[in-house]
């Protein structure tokens, strides 16, 4: 019984492990991408990425002007991002 629970436990550390370290590579791209360091990229920061910029209108989910973090994550996460 200990045997099973120390397992999941090194499993649940594993999948935090990767997931922190997909969002640290996430953030890396916003941190560059957001180059007046506001916490948001704008339209004219967007031309940098050309994926980011081709799909905007469908990234900035809010139609604010801006792409915050959370877009830029599920624009990363989505399979056509790549």
């Amino acid at each position: 019984m200990k045997t099973m629970t120390i397992k999941k436990g090194v499993v649940a550390l594993a999948a935090a492990g990767f997931f922190a370290v997909a969002n640290a590579a996430d953030e890396g791209t916003f941190t560059k991408l957001d180059v007046n360091a506001d916490g948001y990229i704008s339209a004219e920061e967007s031309t940098a990425d050309e994926a980011l910029y081709k799909d905007w209108a469908k990234v900035d989910a809010n139609a604010d002007g801006q792409v915050d973090a959370a877009e830029f994550s599920a624009f990363e996460a989505a399979p056509e991002a790549k």
